[in-house]
């Protein structure tokens, strides 16, 4: 059995969010980890911490990416995307602008998300409004950086 990183403090982490990609578990009071909810996560969430780590590096406000490494969230020994824990609201309707604006500073930076046959985008901007009025780029999944 493989053993989980010493990240995970909690004994009984804390589901705090689940979408299509992956579940997030709060694993201690400073970290989450993302899990694959379906078998492709498990490839996705090493390109999504690139890409995080890219975002980060150049000022852009995301969670910071600390590492994929092992955790017990489900009863079983699995692979996640460790990040730093932000406390509050996801995707509140009335902070889009804001999103909106950190979306736009990524753009001239050089990133990119995908857009389908008909030009929209594949997936529209996430993020999490903190307690300090702030917002919090989530989910990178499709970004790309500059042609990777």
């Amino acid at each position: 059995m493989s053993k989980i990183t010493p990240l995970q403090v909690y004994t009984n982490p804390i589901l705090v969010h689940g979408h299509s990609e992956g579940w997030i578990y709060r694993i201690s009071d400073n970290y989450v980890v993302k899990v694959a909810a379906r078998e492709r996560y498990k490839k996705d969430m090493f390109h999504e911490i690139k890409i995080a780590r890219l975002l980060y590096s150049f000022g852009i406000s995301v969670p910071e990416p600390i590492i994929c490494d092992f955790v017990n969230v489900r009863d079983i020994v699995e692979i996640g995307y460790i990040m730093e824990y932000i406390d509050g609201i996801t995707n509140e309707p009335s902070t889009r602008q804001q999103a909106n604006d950190e979306v736009n500073k990524a753009d001239k930076l050089g990133f990119s998300r995908v857009k389908n046959i008909d030009g929209n985008y594949v997936d529209n901007p996430e993020w999490i409004f903190t307690k300090d009025k702030k917002i919090k780029l989530i989910d990178f999944t499709k970004w790309k950086y500059k042609g990777f």
